[in-house]
């Protein structure tokens, strides 16, 4: 209750950003294993022990005066009285639960915090990520059919998020990523070479380090799905069709390709050669 008053601009923009991020994961088609052979058309680089900067959120004096403010402006009175934040009135309106501003401060800045704290760690493993894909080299230009597989592919998987999310395709690509649909399109078709890139770097790291997707990963993956309300049981996900399954497998592989990469990572350098 406390914190329905989050600043408005800051919330929509991590939204959007954690959007975008999303919607680019599920565009790059990353890795159907067995459709090219990698070794064809990618030479790896490093990929283990990658070093980049890991980020934290710090919160300043002047957000955390913000959202005080907006904590007091959500209580005003009729005639825009606004109430002063004493022990008394923090306690009051927790129910208890903070027996003063002391205690209320301490605990919105953790949770500012850990609103950021996941975004961050996605950043960390995508920035490894696509730094092991900057580090692979491309040798053989990719076949037309399959790049074209790959931009038909990215625009159904945005019309598909935007009727997840219950809006037209033109409204999604306006509104969440400030396109219209002929630049999305357009994007789609110049961001076909980046996501084959990515698909076969995905195949020959998997194929290199003996990665797969197990049936006890897609079970999981799958009750994981369901337990988040995205279907409604198991047997309602399995009637999507292959397609989808295909996908899963997609999403557990590079879950687990970017698993590696941050456990080689946090491991450090010195156990790049070798197991």
């Amino acid at each position: 209750m406390l914190r329905e008053c989050r600043k408005k601009q800051e919330r929509n923009l991590l939204n959007k950003i954690i959007l975008l991020t999303a919607v680019l994961l599920s565009l790059s088609g990353c890795g159907r294993p067995g459709e090219l052979n990698p070794d064809d058309y990618i030479k790896l680089g490093q990929y283990k022990g990658l070093s980049v900067d890991r980020a934290s959120y710090e919160v300043t004096e002047e957000e955390l005066a913000e959202e005080l403010d907006m904590l007091a402006n959500a209580y005003a009175e009729p005639d825009g009285t606004v109430p002063e934040l004493t022990d008394d009135f923090i306690k009051d309106i927790s129910g208890g639960q903070y027996e003063d501003m002391a205690a209320y401060t301490v605990a919105l800045e953790d949770e500012m915090r850990s609103e950021y704290d996941e975004f961050y760690e996605l950043q960390y493993y995508e920035d490894l990520w696509n730094m092991a894909v900057d580090n692979a080299t491309v040798i053989r230009d990719f076949p037309p059919e399959y790049l074209q597989k790959k931009t038909e592919r990215s625009i159904i998987s945005a019309r598909k998020y935007a009727q997840s999310l219950d809006m037209t395709f033109e409204d999604f690509v306006s509104e969440k990523m400030g396109l219209t649909v002929e630049e999305f399109n357009t994007q789609a078709i110049e961001y076909a070479n980046v996501a084959a890139k990515e698909s076969m770097v995905l195949a020959a790291i998997a194929k290199a380090e003996n990665i797969t997707v197990s049936d006890e990963d897609i079970q999981k993956a799958i009750k994981e799905y369901v337990d988040l309300g995205a279907f409604e049981s198991e047997e309602a996900f399995r009637q999507e069709g292959d397609e989808r399954m295909e996908e899963l497998k997609e999403y557990i592989l590079t879950s687990k390709v970017q698993d590696f990469l941050v456990e080689y990572a946090d491991r450090g350098t010195d156990l790049v050669k070798g197991n």
